[in-house]
C-alpha cells in the first residue's frame, strides 16, 4: 500500500511539474487562419483538415523505416466506447475519452497535464437509449479554448492550460428533445458547428445543427434538419404532422469550405425509415440522407442533394470529403457516396 501511495504520489508531482510548465509558457492561440492551413506538425481538428480529408504530410515515418517504430509510452483511458481522436498542438494531447472526460497528455512523456470528467445527469440513459451517450469522436480547438458537445446536450469550452470550464451552452433540454452529441464540432471562422443524432422520441426540434461564437457560447444560429409546415420542403412529407417527424440526425462531423463560406454535413434516415408507414413512398421527406450545404454565417441551406430515399435505414451522415477537381459534366456519371464526396461544393450540381 505504502508502495502504490509513493508511486501515487509520484505521478501527481509529475502531473503538476508538467502543468506548472505549461502554464508558465502559454501557447499562441489558434486562429482560424492555423485551422484553414494547420501545420504539418500538428492535428487540430478531427480529419486534421477542414475538407475532411485525414490526411498527414510528414515524411519522416515511411516504408523503409515503419517496421523500427517501438513503443514509447500508453495509458489507460476511461472505460466505454472508444471512438476518439485526439488533438495534438504544440507538443500537447487532447484527448476525448467516453463519457465526457477528455485529458490533457504531454505527447513526449505520456504524462497527464488535466483531465475534466463532466457531470454525467444519472437519468441519461433513460433519454438516450443504449450506452450511445458515451461516444466522443472529437474535440476542436480556438484561441485558448478545447470546444467539445456533451451527453446532456450542451456545448461547452474548457481553459486549454488548464482543462478549467469557461462557457457552457445548452442546446436542448435532453428530457424533452433528446439527442446524442456522439461527434464533437468544428470551427468554420470563430463559429463552433455541430449536429447531433436526435432521437426519434426528441421530435423534429431535436434534429438540429448549431452555431455558436467559440469565444463566449453565444447561439448564433440553429438549422432544424426536417421542414416545419409553410417551410420549404414540408410539400415532400406528404401531409405528416410536424410532431410525427423525427430523427433526421447529423451526428457526423462537418467539414468546411472557407473560400465559399459553406458548411457541408450529412444526413440520417427518417424514423420508422420505410416511407409506406411514414405519409408515402412517393415522398422525398426532405432533408433525410442528403448533402446539406449551409451558409456558415446565417445557417441557411444554400443547396442539398438527397442521395437516397431510404426505406431500408441505410443513412448518409458520414464525413463529407471536399475535392478540387475539373470535370466533364455532360460525362460525368458519378453515384452514391462518391458522388457525395464530389458534389460541386458551389451549388450541388
Amino acid at each position: 500500500m505504502l508502495h502504490m501511495m509513493r508511486a501515487l504520489g509520484v505521478l501527481a508531482g509529475l502531473c503538476c511539474t508538467s502543468l506548472a510548465v505549461a502554464q508558465s509558457e502559454p501557447r499562441p492561440p489558434v486562429t482560424d487562419a492555423m485551422l484553414q492551413a494547420p501545420s504539418p506538425d500538428d492535428w487540430l481538428m478531427w480529419r486534421r483538415t477542414l475538407d475532411g480529408w485525414g490526411f498527414s504530410p510528414l515524411d519522416q515515418i515511411d516504408a523503409d523505416n515503419v517496421a523500427d517504430l517501438r513503443l514509447v509510452w500508453s495509458r489507460g483511458m476511461t472505460a466505454g466506447r472508444q471512438q476518439g481522436t485526439p488533438l495534438v498542438y504544440d507538443g500537447v494531447m487532447y484527448m476525448p475519452n467516453p463519457a465526457d472526460v477528455i485529458q490533457a497528455i504531454d505527447a513526449v512523456s505520456g504524462d497527464l497535464l488535466w483531465e475534466y470528467r463532466r457531470e454525467v445527469p444519472d437519468d441519461i440513459g433513460d433519454y438516450v437509449f443504449n450506452s450511445l451517450w458515451e461516444n466522443n469522436r472529437n474535440l476542436a480547438i480556438y484561441e485558448h479554448l478545447i470546444i467539445d458537445t456533451s451527453a446532456d446536450d450542451h456545448v461547452f469550452a474548457l481553459d486549454a492550460a488548464t482543462g478549467e470550464l469557461v462557457w457552457e451552452t445548452e442546446v436542448l433540454d435532453y428530457q424533452t428533445h433528446p439527442a446524442t452529441q456522439s461527434s464533437g464540432p468544428i470551427i468554420a471562422n470563430g463559429k463552433v458547428i455541430s449536429g447531433r443524432s436526435c432521437m426519434p422520441a426528441g421530435g423534429p426540434d431535436a434534429c438540429v445543427i448549431t452555431a455558436h461564437d467559440a469565444l463566449t457560447g453565444e447561439e448564433l444560429w440553429r438549422r432544424r434538419t426536417i421542414p416545419r409546415p409553410g417551410e420549404p420542403g414540408d410539400e415532400t412529407w406528404g401531409g405528416v404532422p410536424d410532431e410525427e417527424r423525427k430523427h433526421v440526425g447529423t451526428w457526423m462531423v462537418p467539414s468546411f469550405d472557407p473560400e465559399l463560406n459553406l458548411i457541408l454535413i450529412g444526413t440520417s434516415v427518417t424514423s420508422p425509415a420505410p416511407k409506406f408507414l411514414l405519409g408515402g413512398v412517393n415522398n422525398a421527406h426532405l432533408y433525410h440522407n442528403s448533402t446539406l450545404a449551409l451558409d456558415a454565417d446565417t445557417g441557411e441551406i444554400i443547396w442539398y442533394y438527397q442521395h437516397l430515399n431510404d426505406h431500408w435505414d441505410l443513412d448518409h451522415p458520414f464525413e463529407r470529403l471536399l475535392v478540387e477537381t475539373a470535370i466533364n459534366r455532360i460525362r460525368a456519371q458519378w453515384i452514391g457516396l462518391i458522388r457525395a464526396c464530389s458534389l460541386a461544393s458551389a451549388d450541388g450540381s
